[in-house]
């Protein structure tokens, strides 16, 4: 069982504007720490590293059935008073609760409270769920393409149609599509079968709809979905309109 949510970290290079942002996927079974390591650089990139903002939002996961979940904080093997991601980042780590971390020589590894979102030090033989992520980049194509066709090209030369899924991806979007040649651009928004979703299959919890609204029963021309960049907000579109698009890149 598997509960995606997606926060971002922004990154710029000259021509070719994109953004990294992490995804983080919850796997409910029982593991020690360094199992927990082993299955998601095996199905995922790693164990999940996390912000403030991003503890806050996955100990809201209802899906979560203990106090307790892993990520991938732990004590560097090389310094034992430094702490460190899975990865091998040294992210800035300001979420402690109160009197944490201690018992540095039995307790290595970081834990997650669902209640409270704060960080904890653990044995790393504990057995608990965990979250591991995916790095995606979030690419800004200008080019001139409908809807259907902007899908392809996505699908094709990157993974999917970008979907703006919270307010951090959002805002990164917007700032990301300055030098848009368009006044809107395509995203992953698409109305079908009664309903709006996004097509990478994120959760459509967060909204930032324009003034008409989350059309409920929008015009056949009007069923996908842009982002009103001068407005900041999403707006139903003419699916046959040419626009530049938002492309999503796994790493």
């Amino acid at each position: 069982m598997k509960a995606a949510v997606a926060l971002l970290l922004f990154l710029s290079l000259f021509r070719l504007s994109f953004s990294l942002y992490r995804k983080h996927f919850f796997v409910n079974t029982f593991m020690t720490w360094k199992d927990a390591q082993k299955y998601c650089r095996e199905y995922h990139d790693d164990l999940s590293t996390v912000n403030k903002e991003e503890a806050q939002l996955l100990s809201a996961n209802s899906g979560i059935n203990h106090e307790y979940f892993w990520i991938g904080l732990h004590i560097s093997p090389n310094n034992r008073e430094q702490w460190i991601w899975s990865g091998g980042e040294d992210e800035n780590i300001d979420n402690w609760h109160t009197g944490e971390p201690n018992l540095l020589h039995t307790e290595k590894c970081g834990i997650v409270g669902k209640y409270n979102s704060k960080l904890y030090n653990a044995p790393c033989l504990w057995t608990l769920p965990f979250y591991c992520m995916n790095v995606f980049e979030l690419i800004l194509v200008r080019q001139n393409k409908t809807w259907d066709e902007a899908l392809d090209y996505c699908r094709q030369n990157y993974t999917d149609l970008a979907s703006l899924s919270s307010q951090r991806i959002m805002a990164e979007a917007i700032n990301n599509t300055i030098t848009s040649q368009t006044a809107y651009v395509w995203t992953g928004l698409r109305f079908m079968a009664g309903h709006w979703f996004w097509v990478s299959g994120d959760d459509l919890q967060y909204k930032a709809w324009s003034v008409e609204g989350e059309l409920q029963c929008p015009a056949r021309n009007l069923r996908c979905g842009a982002l009103d960049r001068q407005n900041n907000v999403w707006r139903p579109n003419n699916c046959e309109d040419k626009l530049n698009f938002l492309c999503l890149k796994k790493l």
